[in-house]
């Protein structure tokens, strides 16, 4: 481990001299934002602008440098004490890039190949008879089940228990099936992070933290960043983190010590340098572009998500960004490479929408761009269609002012026979519906016949899980379905198709799609349950 750390060193002592080079090298200081621009952000920050609400700190950089620099709300409900730019906030996801960035710079000093296989690193991984590369965990490409999905199915939804990535491993290296084939398909899952930093830590003999403070938050000046490993720390100047339900405030800390994934804490000015950084090329010529580069899937379909980077467009500029959420933490950092312009958005307010608010503040200062308006034409689609990764059901149909919703959630019409659903296209045709996402795949969607009325008695007995620690007990109550798990009692299921159900799971959890699986005799033996990121989780029939 001497040979990895001495050889980084000396890269580093390069990168640190070339810092002021690297500056020098930008244009002029940009004047500061105008105040026109100043009050129009101000707006978009006023619901949070308040002594009895959470907020947001939020800076824009261009060139480099924060030509505008605000903070909305307060930093704690409890103590009355106000939000400044200098407040610590937990990033989320968007510390993914730092992970993201220390793997790369194993790479670049020869310690480790993005194609390597994990278990060359990680012999804890089971063999899915196809490698798991490094490549995969950073594009989102392995197909491994995030951990907190498992950990939600098993009564533990993300944030209800402490965790650290020790935990992490033993959940994921006990789940013997993948989503999917490596390379086959994307899907975002934490867990891909969590062995990154293991993997930073195994391959750099430093834990994660470690290396990232000596080789990025040091030489950046980063002086307010550090991770969430131990979540016990007393981290001055933190915030606290909310979140809003039922019309009031409420206590929503992160108390997990599992990080990689997330589990940064910084301030909106730290985030100005590491932008400014990569804009610079700051870690040598190439390492930027590397970082932003879109993968394929194996059969060549285009993925927009790079290294915690997602390389997409917004009006007509290239946009280089990425989300973050955690508690009741909300983060935004996005890059506008041919404006020089970047964005860093950092919230303790659960109902920020950070993605929408961070490209409000970006369309404030980026060349003014108009939406074309689209009207559809002819008769809205309608019924019940499976997702044909999931299985998991969506139905649609119009309100009664002619919008067509997705299970209640009203679309935009976007083209003839597309509708957006945020950032995704449910595309319509005469072969069907295919789900668009925004990061580039396409998911099929088949059209099924919708259930109301079922024979519940099939279905009632005990199934335990093959992968899991989770045992499930299905009962008939009048005309409905019920279940109870680890910590849920008698949860309805909603009937969506032949054998398969819809519902909740444990309080804290997302939807989740039972799929019941029958023997050649017709009885049913076993089922496959779905929650967010994990797929088809096996369970076996145990008792009646």
């Amino acid at each position: 481990m001497t040979t990895v750390r001495s050889s980084l060193a000396g890269a580093l002592i390069c990168m640190a001299a070339a810092l002021p080079a690297a500056a020098m090298a930008q244009s002029a200081s940009p004047a500061p934002a105008d105040a026109a621009s100043l009050a129009r952000l101000d707006a978009l920050f006023a619901r949070w602008n308040s002594k009895t609400a959470p907020g947001c700190a939020v800076a824009v950089s261009r060139n480099g440098q924060a030509i505008a620099t605000r903070a909305y709300g307060m930093a704690s409900l409890e103590l009355g004490v106000p939000l400044t730019p200098d407040s610590i906030f937990e990033a989320g996801s968007d510390s993914k890039q730092f992970t993201a960035a220390a793997t790369l710079m194993l790479a670049h000093a020869g310690k480790l190949s993005l194609d390597d296989d994990i278990r060359k690193v990680v012999p804890e991984m089971p063999d899915y008879g196809t490698p798991v590369t490094i490549r995969h965990l950073l594009h989102h490409t392995s197909g491994l089940r995030d951990w907190g999905s498992v950990a939600a199915i098993e009564g533990w939804p993300r944030n209800s228990r402490t965790a650290d990535n020790q935990d992490m491993l033993n959940i994921v290296a006990r789940q013997k099936e993948l989503n999917f084939a490596p390379g086959s398909h994307y899907l975002y899952s934490n867990s891909n992070y969590n062995l990154l930093a293991i993997i930073v830590a195994r391959v750099s003999g430093q834990s994660l933290a470690d290396f990232t403070q000596d080789h990025i938050f040091k030489p950046l000046g980063m002086t307010h960043t550090r991770w969430r490993d131990d979540h016990g720390d007393v981290v001055p100047g933190r915030t606290g983190a909310y979140e809003f339900d039922d019309g009031v405030y409420r206590n929503d800390q992160v108390i997990e010590d599992a990080y990689g994934n997330g589990g940064l804490l910084t301030t909106v000015g730290d985030l100005v340098k590491w932008q400014a950084a990569l804009d610079a090329e700051t870690f040598g010529t190439g390492f930027t572009a590397q970082m932003q580069t879109p993968t394929k899937l194996n059969d060549g379909t285009p993925i927009a998500y790079a290294l915690a980077l997602v390389n997409l467009d917004h009006h007509g500029q290239q946009e280089v960004s990425h989300s973050g959420s955690t508690g009741g933490y909300r983060a935004w950092m996005a890059r506008y490479p041919q404006q020089k312009l970047a964005v860093s958005l950092l919230c303790n307010s659960g109902n920020a929408d950070t993605p929408v608010l961070g490209r409000d503040v970006a369309d404030i200062f980026l060349p003014a761009y108009k939406a074309k308006a689209y009207t559809p034409k002819g008769p809205l689609p309608s019924g019940t269609y499976a997702d044909g990764m999931t299985g998991f059901p969506v139905r649609f149909d119009s309100d009664d002012k002619g919008n067509l919703r997705a299970d209640g959630r009203v679309l935009t019409p976007v083209g003839p026979g597309r509708w957006a659903q945020r950032e995704d296209i449910f595309a319509f045709d005469k072969t069907g519906l295919t789900l668009e996402h925004r990061e580039g795949e396409k998911i099929a969607y088949r059209k099924v016949d919708a259930v109301t009325a079922f024979d519940a008695k099939p279905y009632v007995g005990r199934f335990c899980g093959v992968d899991t620690f989770a045992c499930l007990s299905f009962k008939q109550q009048g005309n409905t379905l019920t279940y109870s798990g680890p910590r849920w009692y008698n949860t309805p299921l909603s009937p969506a198709y032949a054998d398969v159900f819809t519902g909740e799971a444990a309080p804290g959890a997302g939807r989740i799609t039972v799929k019941f699986e029958r023997d050649a005799s017709g009885a049913v033996t076993a089922l496959r349950f779905g929650e967010g990121r994990a797929y088809d989780v096996a369970f076996r029939r145990v008792a009646d």
